[in-house]
């Protein structure tokens, strides 16, 4: 869809400019390894490859003749809502638990159905965030009480 590759392109120009930015952050010399540029680019980085699947997408996807006529505000106040349980509910069942959640409820959400497939991919997920984040970034998250 053209509104699918317009959004892609402007959010992949959105990333190349924010990673040019986190660049430029000034090192201190109190900084761990990652230095505080280091989650600003790896979030500049993410939103560009998925920039890059959705335009890959938005290419091999054939065009529909009508426009979708649902509003997009439900479907804004749904996400926002299960990123509200996740800030609800993190602190309770620790970030894995809650992320690989959030996943989940994300992928029903958009109209994806829960099944093994759904539910691997979330575990999956949950555990590469927190490789990510707690591993390898060294950024503390919720714990599990």
């Amino acid at each position: 869809m053209r509104s699918d590759l317009a959004f892609a392109v402007a959010t992949l120009a959105v990333s190349i400019v924010y990673y040019w930015m986190a660049a430029g952050i000034q090192e201190s010399r109190l900084a761990d390894a990652i230095g505080p540029g280091g989650l600003p680019k790896t979030y500049a980085i993410l939103l560009a490859g998925l920039s890059l699947v959705l335009i890959a997408r938005s290419i091999g996807t054939p065009r529909s003749p009508t426009p979708d006529p649902r509003s997009p505000i439900p479907r804004v106040a749904g996400t926002l809502a299960i990123g509200i349980a996740y800030i609800l509910l993190a602190p309770w069942l620790g970030y894995l638990v809650a992320i690989a959640g959030v996943i989940l409820a994300t992928t029903y959400y958009q109209g994806g159905s829960v099944n093994r497939r759904a539910a691997i991919v979330a575990v999956g997920g949950g555990i590469f965030f927190w490789l990510l984040f707690v591993v390898m970034m060294g950024i503390q998250q919720p714990q599990a009480w």
